[in-house]
């Protein structure tokens, strides 16, 4: 980023750099380093687990219940 404009409270100019003229090594011009992580990996697999043995288990229960009482 470099400052394009610049006021001061009185008329006096800018003493260390001119705005705007891209100029390297004023002190007027800046970098925003910006740091991107992305986390990798396998998820917990505990709450996957829980939910697959509980449905095999309800599924289970009503397919002995609907042999024994109703298709008797």
């Amino acid at each position: 980023a470099e400052i394009s404009k610049d006021k001061n409270d009185s008329d006096t100019p800018d003493i260390d750099s001119t705005p705007n003229n891209k100029k390297p090594g004023e002190d007027d011009i800046d970098d925003a380093p910006v740091i991107l992580a992305t986390k990798t990996g396998i998820a917990d697999s505990t709450p996957y687990i829980v939910l697959t043995i509980g449905s095999l288990s309800v599924i289970s229960t009503a397919a002995i219940l609907i042999k024994k009482y109703i298709l008797k």
